[in-house]
């Protein structure tokens, strides 16, 4: 054989080489190029190096999905791609040469630092695929979709360009979520929100005006409104305060008393009813008194001083533009009394909502952070400090001014960007932005057809979609697509182009460079078309976010080709994690819709996260991340196919060592199946392969055509899986259905295998190798490597003529041979042997004494059925003389308790009329109910009012008494009773049983093969010599024995082996030669 021995890496190394130099997939996809084309679109993952270990569950299922397809005949798009502009990269680079700042990146230049990306991007895909061949995925991965090509930075272009034309481009100044790490923008979906305890801070603003729109009211000296923020970074750039119109909120008199009664500090507070003794009592620790009640619209356009108005010049020219600034301002949709005082800081440079809130009052947004974070030279004293990083200072400032409450910890949800992992702060910055909020609705509408699994995954979609808001698309770092957007820098001008390929820039008279990345395209300079101006239009110097790559992934992996495009857009399938629905998912619909107007794909399979056993995310900081590498060393690339794949779709997977260690040992299962196979052929010198098929089926008993049955079934279910990508729950079927062949088939046709006659023994190979090849074609989906090595034995053994497994087509089930009442039978079957064992061993009666009669006690019809239709069967598996069925057992009493710990748990005050009723119930009534229903219902009388309880079986304690000879063994549906009465036949049919299997142990350890023969001669007690004769033929038979003697006095001659042995009490001597 090809390989005698299964090592899991040797194996999977061979089988890598052995498909490599045959070309098997090169041969496989030029079989199908004339099937149905199916369009798999690979979600790019990141160049970042190695794989860890849920890229390689990633494409696991991916690869599942293009096998199952080639199977199927289809003409598979699968090309691979990678994910390559961004930060990531960008830092590793900086890193490796000691560059901290973009102006650190320009003084390195710019050429250099690009080309540094490029190699560094391309180095970590080359090793990236060689992954991608270790763990045996079938991706084409000869020319990868590269976003770092001109051609695929067309493909973007082309977006931008169609979306400019369709009136979806536009500029516009924002508060956005900000990156000071990282130097720039960050859409939504480009933030990862995390579980954070951050200092919140309480302060005072002073009134200076109560004079609003609903009040007229003088203004004390000593009156403030009470805020809270969770980012004291952000109270420099406060320009009002919010209240809810419709909360009551409470002037009080506060302040501080000593241990003698003295007041101190006296002044007006003005929060929310609700927040206010919170507020005042256990936060500020001081004593209240409640003066006025009223509505938050009595507090609109009310003035305060900023703590910081001294120092920051910006606050008086904001007001003199803007009136409103630092007034009380009305809104609903902002304000609630979950936290905080019931009025809300309110910073409309700082973040989206603040600025919607201050558009109704004309206040400005005001923030002049730089990109880097710091604080400018015109912030005063507040001049370089860092947002965010600095929070303690700026806490500080407001102490030193008199208007810091309290500090308090507090634990939210706050974003984080999604490349470096920092906190994130916002900025008001001028963007260029993808108009979408008024067509996320057709998006949503366009998805409809589309299949999602699980159907939780469609739910979160859509839900991220309908919220978002127009997408920014620029970012202002160096390494990625360039936009392709030139202004004219005429300052009278305003003349804007927007370039779709570099056929664009030919027909615009400028000379395509090589390299369409900065510093190379900012050399190109066009004629302004408006003012006429020489060469006056320049680039604008930012990169498309990197998630617009990903974006147009659905048509430049197909090379953006509009005839490739027509042919096979959209794509059939996606699939990524869970995380990818509002990252990916959301971008290629978005892309798609704006230039197409339509879908970018039909079916999307969503699996969940990767956690350690404890369930925490794995992290390189908590030392918890497992590599791939790790799990393929121990149990190698099929296991860890295997184990990761079976997770439930959506659902998050805490890693298990032990589980994986399960599936190796079920993997060897498999291997041992089809070293059975071969060795039963050979044995016989048969080849089951070339059997008459018509014949074999006409021969079949109950135990083949269960397990025909079983795969015809199988193969029905794991198809329809496969078609709706259910690819989570093609595996328990599957793996069902090969322990099914090892632990039931052949434990059943056990005997007629061995000792049974031509025609058995050639219907139990030919039964074996059916179904064994038939599930390999289908394993081979999930577990490529230990599939195709076993294939390669059979192909070599019996002269197969197909290369490898996967260029069989899907194996067809056959309805007709589909017979679900006797898979229902035998499942029946395997629950009453069980039973009849587990009374063997009570009775401590091994399976090889006959007992006299096993009684099977059942209400159920399923369990009375398998019984009565598979008697023969079970008397013989469990060896039985005698198989009866029964109402019940004649002689068996039955007492019924109430289970009082279970009732109470469930019933409460009502456990003691329950428990009443069941002490008055007949036990043979509660027995058959629960025999039948598995439930039994009783009424109660509570006030004069019946009601029907349900009592379950663990809320019953059912004892009962056996008559003396038999034992009790219960199993789900039934109960059976094994009859322990002996009997001098029983007894002697015992002995030679345990002789028989006593003998082939001494022929195995004698080195002989099942097909030697032997002369035997058996040494015993003459009364035993009498008790085995009746046996002579059967013991021949089962040991291989040409000739068999048994006496009671010792061989004539010396043979070859010879070994004592004892049976229960009697002794025995066994001789025997070779034949």
């Amino acid at each position: 054989m090809r390989f005698e021995t299964y090592h899991h890496q040797k194996t999977e190394e061979d089988i890598i080489a052995y498909w490599k130099k045959n070309k098997i997939i090169e041969k496989l996809r030029e079989k199908n190029k004339s099937g149905k084309k199916f369009y798999f679109l690979d979600g790019p993952p990141y160049t970042s190096g190695k794989f860890h270990l849920a890229h390689a569950w990633n494409y696991a299922l991916k690869d599942m999905v293009l096998r199952y397809q080639r199977s199927k005949g289809r003409n598979v798009w699968d090309r691979n791609g990678f994910d390559m502009h961004g930060l990531p990269t960008a830092h590793k680079v900086m890193a490796k040469h000691k560059l901290e700042t973009k102006e650190d990146i320009e003084s390195f230049g710019l050429d250099k630092f690009i080309n540094e990306c490029i190699k560094f991007s391309t180095d970590m895909a080359k090793i990236m695929t060689e992954d991608l061949v270790r763990i045996g995925t079938t991706f084409d991965l000869s020319n990868p979709y590269m976003p770092i090509k001109s051609e695929f930075m067309e493909g973007e272009w082309q977006l931008i360009k169609t979306a400019y034309e369709k009136d979806r481009l536009y500029y516009g100044e924002k508060v956005l979520t900000w990156c000071q790490n990282c130097e720039t923008a960050l859409a939504k979906h480009e933030c990862e929100y995390e579980t954070v305890t951050d200092k919140s801070i309480f302060v005072k603003f002073k009134l200076n005006s109560k004079k609003g729109t609903n009040s007229k009211e003088d203004c004390q000296n000593n009156e403030h409104v009470i805020v809270w923020t969770t980012t004291p970074w952000t109270i420099p750039y406060n320009l009002g305060v919010m209240v809810n119109p419709k909360l009551d909120y409470l002037k009080v008199k506060v302040w501080d008393e000593s241990k003698e009664g003295k007041k101190s500090n006296e002044e007006i507070w003005y929060l929310s009813k609700a927040l206010a003794g919170i507020v005042c009592g256990a936060v500020a620790n001081k004593k209240m008194k409640v003066l006025e009640e009223f509505k938050g619209d009595h507090m609109e356009g009310w003035g305060y001083t900023h703590p910081f108005n001294n120092f920051i010049s910006k606050y008086a020219e904001l007001k003199k533009d803007h009136p409103n600034v630092h007034t009380v301002i009305l809104n609903e949709q902002y304000v609630d009394t979950t936290a905080g005082s019931g009025l809300v800081h309110t910073a409309p440079g700082c973040g989206p909502e603040d600025q919607e809130a201050c558009k109704p009052y004309n206040i400005p947004p005001f923030n002049n952070l730089q990109e880097n974070g710091y604080f400018p030279v015109s912030m005063g004293k507040f001049s370089g400090l860092r947002a965010k990083v600095d929070d303690p200072k700026f806490t500080e400032a407001l102490k030193d001014e008199g208007a810091l409450i309290e500090i308090t910890d507090v634990e939210h949800e706050y974003p984080h960007c999604w490349r470096c992992h920092k906190p994130v702060v916002f900025r008001i910055t001028y963007q260029w932005f993808f108009k979408i909020e008024d067509i996320k609705q057709k998006i949503i509408e366009e998805n409809s057809e589309v299949l999602w699994v699980p159907e939780t995954a469609l739910n979160s979609y859509e839900s991220w979609v309908g919220n978002l808001k127009d997408n920014s698309i620029s970012r202002q770092r160096f390494w990625g697509t360039p936009l392709p957007i030139w202004k004219c820098g005429n300052k009278d001008c305003k003349e804007i182009k927007v370039i779709g390929s570099r056929e664009d820039i030919k027909s615009n008279g400028a000379k395509v460079p090589e390299n369409l990345h900065i510093p190379w395209i900012d050399d190109v300079k066009f004629d302004c078309p408006k003012c006429k101006s020489k060469k006056s239009m320049l680039r604008v110097p930012d990169i498309i976010d990197v998630w617009v790559d990903a974006g147009t992934a659905s048509w430049n992996c197909l090379d953006n080709d509009p005839k490739l495009i027509e042919e096979w857009f959209p794509a059939d399938a996606i699939l990524e994690a869970k995380e990818q629905t509002r990252l990916w998912f959301s971008m290629l619909s978005i892309c798609s819709y704006l230039r197409f107007d339509k879908k970018s794909f039909k079916n999307v399979y969503v699996y969940g996260m990767l956690n350690d056993i404890a369930g925490k995310k794995m992290s390189k900081s908590i030392g918890n991340i497992i590599s791939p590498y790790e799990l393929i060393d121990k149990h190698g690339v099929d296991v860890l196919r295997y184990y990761m794949c079976q997770n439930n779709a959506g659902q998050d997977i805490n890693f298990s060592w032990d589980e994986c260690k399960t599936k190796a040992r079920q993997v060897q299962i498999l291997w041992n199946l089809h070293k059975l196979l071969i060795n039963l052929s050979k044995e016989n010198e048969l080849n089951p392969f070339k059997l008459d098929e018509k014949l074999m089926n006409n021969l079949m008993s109950l135990e083949e055509k269960y397990i025909v049955s079983k795969l015809n079934s199988t193969l029905k279910t794991v198809d329809k899986l496969f078609e709706t990508y259910e690819l989570d729950s093609t595996i328990q079927p599957l793996e069902e259905l090969y322990l099914e062949l090892s632990r039931t088939y052949v434990q059943l046709v056990r005997e007629k295998s061995s000792i049974g006659s031509k025609e058995d023994k050639e219907l139990c190979a030919y039964t074996i190798a059916k179904v064994l090849l038939d599930f390999l074609k289908v394993f081979s989906i999930i577990s490529p490597f230990i599939t195709e090595a076993i294939y390669l034995n059979i192909k070599e053994e019996f002269g197969l003529k197909e290369e490898s497994l996967s260029h069989f087509s899907f194996p067809k089930f056959d309805e007709n041979k589909i017979d679900l009442e006797l898979e229902q039978n035998i499942e029946g079957f395997k629950r009453l042997s069980q039973a009849a064992l587990n009374a063997r061993e009570k009775a401590r009666l091994g399976v090889r004494w006959p007992i006299k009669e096993l009684v099977v006690v059942s209400k159920k019809d399923n369990m009375i059925k398998s019984a009565e239709m598979l008697r023969n069967l079970l008397k013989k598996h469990i060896n039985a003389k005698e198989i009866s069925v029964l109402e019940s057992l004649p002689g068996v009493k039955v007492s019924v308790k109430p289970e009082a710990s279970m009732i109470g748990k469930s019933f409460g005050a009502k456990s003691p009329n329950i428990m009443k009723v069941v002490n008055s119930t007949s036990a043979e009534d509660i027995v058959n109910s629960l025999g039948k229903d598995g439930y039994f219902n009783i009424e109660i009388e509570i006030e004069s009012k019946k009601e029907e309880i349900r009592l379950t079986q663990d809320m019953l304690v059912v004892e009962r008494e056996v008559p003396e000879l038999y034992i009790e063994s219960e199993t789900k549906g039934a109960l059976v009773y094994l009859n322990t009465e002996r009997s001098e036949e029983l007894e002697a049919e015992g002995f030679a049983r345990e002789v028989m299997r006593k003998v082939q142990t001494l022929r195995k350890n004698a080195g002989l093969e099942k097909t030697d023969s032997i002369i035997l001669h058996l040494k015993c007690s003459e009364a035993m010599k009498k008790s085995l004769d009746p046996f002579e033929k059967d013991i021949s038979e089962k040991v291989g024995a040409e000739k068999l003697v048994i006496a009671f006095t010792d061989a004539a001659k010396k043979h070859g082996f010879k070994e004592d042995f004892k049976v229960k009490k009697e002794e025995f001597t066994a001789s025997f030669d070779k034949v």
